[in-house]
């Protein structure tokens, strides 16, 4: 998060000096995160350094018989299906819990993802830690380098909660364990990428940093999310789709707050649309929007 603090402007009759700003930053990403084919193999080194021996997977259907990719054995299996419903994640709750788990683990997209953070911080210690939680992404939405989580409530709405303690420990990008994630999945999320990168830097303020990092999400996407589709199998790509997801959300509050974004919630949760392709939707014209808004961006 970056908090600019401009000077006063000049006074009548002088010029403003270049660079004469100030601002602070704050890294809101996850403090560890391994990348590159192979990198699942750090999961067990990561457990011990997080003193988890019991852990909750949090998962979807679809990636059950990929579970044993994974190089640690769940005390407990909870899936959790699109937009994450606040009904699965109370039942994880509980089964988590009787478990006895004492870490989690998220192998999936967004929604397995945010029902993981919220499952960790209601199972919070006496001193208020919430679980040690390990994303393990097979999209490229982003949701594990965010502190926030999204849910559905049972009457069909999107909504939201923000807390420090969802941040996740670790985030392990393999690409071979994407292999599987059906290629439109693949590329809408690579959209929602894109649609994070392009949100932060239009962001209100000053965000040096973030800017620098957006655009070079953008230049990977652009560059190598055709190459995905071309080649499916390709692990290196995949690898470069990843670090782009990645470069695309280093202003987390500001990339979520968006008007593609907050407009593709709403969308995605009422008629059970992919927040992929809510971006895919909607960017196009949230840009030309601000195009005429932004023009010097």
């Amino acid at each position: 998060m970056s908090t600019p603090r401009p000077h006063p402007p000049a006074s009548p009759g002088t010029s403003p000096q270049a660079g004469k700003t100030t601002g602070v930053f704050t890294y809101s990403n996850p403090r560890v995160i391994h990348w590159g084919a192979g990198s699942v193999a750090q999961l067990g080194a990561e457990l011990q350094r997080l003193e988890t021996t019991r852990i909750a997977v949090v998962t979807t259907r679809s990636l059950l018989s990929a579970l044993d990719r994974l190089p640690a054995k769940p005390v407990a299996t909870i899936l959790i299906s699109q937009h994450a419903p606040m009904s699965q994640i109370d039942a994880g709750v509980e089964e988590t819990s009787s478990a006895r788990a004492d870490g989690i683990v998220s192998f999936g997209g967004g929604s397995a993802i945010d029902a993981a953070k919220i499952i960790s911080v209601r199972l919070a210690d006496g001193g208020g830690r919430a679980l040690p939680h390990i994303a393990i992404p097979t999209t490229l939405s982003a949701a594990e380098l965010a502190a926030g989580a999204g849910y559905t409530t049972e009457a069909g709405d999107k909504a939201g909660m923000r807390d420090a303690r969802l941040l996740v420990e670790t985030v392990i990008y393999d690409a071979e364990l994407t292999l599987a994630t059906p290629m439109q999945l693949w590329l809408s999320t690579g959209i929602r990428a894109l649609d994070h990168a392009v949100e932060g830097y239009l962001a209100v303020g000053e965000h040096p940093f973030n800017d620098v990092m957006a655009l070079e999400a953008i230049r990977r996407l652009f560059s190598s999310l055709p190459r995905a589709k071309a080649v499916p199998d390709d692990v290196a790509v995949r690898t470069e789709n990843q670090l782009a997801a990645w470069f695309s959300f280093t202003l987390p509050g500001a990339s979520a707050s968006g008007l593609s974004h907050m407009m593709g919630k709403q969308i995605g949760a009422r008629y059970g649309i992919p927040h992929g392709v809510t971006s895919c939707l909607l960017l196009p014209h949230v840009m030309r929007y601000m195009a005429r808004q932004m023009p010097d961006r």
